[in-house]
């Protein structure tokens, strides 16, 4: 079988480049960087470990990890910290990172080739496909990928992390001291008038909410966040989306919506056990948003607005921290998630240090 020219100038290609990225790894920092930034992939490190890559974190140029501020959804826990790229597992050891501090606060091995055994209890170890890697470093040499793009998207995944964890951690203290039924109404009340009060002209009246609100503990919605809270093994995708098709009056789809991701879906984050958890992820990641805001199609012209966590990370820019370039490292100190969730850790990193003095008096 011929095959076309096209083909065959990209295969001589791909093998000038790959010949050439045998001598330094650092060419293929921002293909991996690519290739980590899908949230809604699901992976498993050596260790059999089921990993999200939440927010691939930030391409570092200098000295230390190839990557600040990773963060990782690792067997239902959410964990910040640093990762290295290497083509093989044992050059860990080789270029001595196991002794350099510079290294203490990565989390991540991010490797080609595992010819090494465990390296670290502590560090878990992913294993991208080559082949895989090399087709998404030919995209970024054909400039089918920019470094805007990449940058937005970066930006994006940190901003929608930070949102979900700063909702949760609220949502947590509520529980906390009123339990399931008045926080839940009380999330609910809160929203309903900052939704109205942002509106010239109100699609609903108040007639509309205090039968929304009425309806609220004999719905969908509370028998699932009970059904989480009394530890039952709950299908979180059917049932998410289940309650996205389902009115609890006469509310719209896109309010509906609005409701189960900004008051529903913190108190099961709060609530969910390991397994519920890392599917509540999934499902954050994955599921489209229904319509564009105008507001963050003015604001970001250029960044699509194709799934709720991209809208979520824009309004989280807006709203505090726009313009901290660190954006996680910077922010944890302040909401002090650590404290308030139980599945939030931190990589061994200086902040970790940091909160474990703290503790100790």
């Amino acid at each position: 079988m011929k095959k076309s020219k096209c083909f065959l100038k990209l295969e001589i290609k791909k093998i000038n480049i790959m010949s050439n990225l045998r001598l330094n790894e650092r060419h293929l920092q921002k293909a991996v960087h690519l290739l980590l930034s899908d949230p809604s992939v699901v992976r498993n490190t050596i260790s059999g470990k089921r990993l999200q890559i939440l927010s691939p974190g930030r391409i570092n140029l200098d000295e230390g990890p190839d990557f600040r501020d990773i963060a990782l959804l690792l067997q239902g826990d959410v964990i910040i910290g640093d990762a290295e790229f290497h083509f093989k597992s044992s050059q860990w050891l080789e270029h001595s990172h196991h002794t350099n501090s510079n290294f203490k606060s990565v989390i991540l091995h991010i490797c080609t080739e595992s010819n090494y055994p465990a390296l670290d209890e502590k560090l878990e170890t992913l294993i991208l496909n080559k082949e895989v890697l090399e087709t998404k470093f030919i995209e970024l040499e054909s400039n089918y990928k920019s470094e805007i793009d990449l940058k937005s998207l970066e930006d994006l995944q940190h901003y929608a992390l930070l949102r979900l964890l700063r909702k949760t951690s609220e949502t947590k203290i509520l529980l906390n001291e009123k339990g399931l039924k008045e926080t839940l109404f009380g999330l609910f009340c809160a929203f309903i008038n900052r939704y109205n009060s942002r509106r010239r002209r109100p699609v609903y009246n108040k007639e509309d909410f205090l039968s929304i609100i009425s309806n609220l503990q004999g719905t969908q919605i509370y028998e699932f966040l009970k059904d989480l809270e009394d530890g039952y093994e709950v299908p979180i995708p059917d049932r998410m989306q289940f309650l996205l098709k389902t009115q609890i009056a006469s509310e719209g789809a896109s309010f509906r919506r609005e409701l189960i991701l900004n008051c529903v879906l913190p108190v099961a984050m709060c609530l969910a056990n390991d397994e519920s958890r890392i599917s509540l992820f999934l499902w954050f990641w994955s599921t489209p948003a229904l319509s564009k805001y105008g507001l963050l199609s003015r604001k970001f012209q250029n960044i699509p607005q194709n799934f709720l966590w991209q809208q979520q990370g824009m309004l989280e820019y807006i709203k505090d921290y726009g313009k901290k370039a660190n954006v996680i490292s910077n922010v944890i100190k302040d909401y002090g998630f650590p404290q308030v969730l139980s599945f939030y850790k931190l990589g061994r990193s200086p902040f970790q240090e940091m909160y474990e003095e703290r503790e100790q008096f």
